[in-house]
């Protein structure tokens, strides 16, 4: 499930958007974090993509 995150961030990433605007992709496409809250932080996505890298 995690990875599926991790995949359409980076492909949103890829597209050119911005970290926040990855956030607030990923909260119109019912992600969520790992304690299940809304992504509000550019910098959720730089730990997130460079986690999984």
């Amino acid at each position: 499930m995690y990875a599926e995150v991790v995949a359409r961030a980076a492909e949103l990433r890829d597209q050119g958007k911005t970290h926040m605007e990855v956030c607030e992709a990923l909260n119109e496409l019912g992600f969520r974090t790992r304690r299940g809250k809304l992504w509000r932080h550019p910098q959720q996505i730089v730990k997130l993509l460079r986690s999984f890298d």
